[in-house]
C-alpha cells in the first residue's frame, strides 16, 4: 500500500505533529470584589464667592453639592451659578434648581429626579 505523500518526509523534517494547547476544564476565574461606588452629598451655605473654589473640589472628588444661596447676594449667586454650570459641564454632571435659592450640583454618577 502507498504512503500519503508529505513534504516535511520528503525534506527530511520530522513528521511532528502540532500539539494541541491542553483545555483546562476550570474556566472561572477569581474576581476580587468590587468595592461599591460610595455615594457622598453635603450642603453648603457659601457666605461670599470665594467658597466656590471648595464647591468646584467637591464636585471633583466626586460629591454631589446643594447650595443654598441665603447668605449671598443676587449678583454673587448668580457669579456662583455660572461657574458651577461650568464645573458640571467639565465633569459630565447636572445642576438642577430645587428652590428659589437652591440648587443640587452632581457629578456625573448621581442623577436627580424630580
Amino acid at each position: 500500500m502507498s504512503q500519503k505523500f508529505n513534504l516535511a518526509n520528503f525534506f527530511g523534517v520530522e513528521n511532528e505533529q502540532p500539539q494541541k494547547p491542553q483545555q483546562n476544564r476550570n474556566n472561572v476565574v477569581p474576581m476580587a470584589p468590587k468595592e461599591p461606588m460610595k455615594s457622598e452629598l453635603i450642603i453648603c451655605t457659601p457666605a461670599n464667592y470665594s467658597d466656590t473654589d471648595e464647591i468646584a473640589q467637591k464636585l471633583m472628588d466626586g460629591v454631589a453639592v446643594i447650595v443654598q444661596f441665603n447668605k449671598l447676594d443676587s449678583n454673587s449667586a448668580a457669579r456662583m451659578v455660572d461657574f458651577l454650570n461650568g464645573i458640571v459641564y467639565a465633569i459630565n454632571g447636572s445642576i438642577t434648581r430645587l428652590e428659589q435659592n437652591i440648587f443640587i450640583c452632581t457629578p456625573a454618577n448621581f442623577k436627580v429626579s424630580k
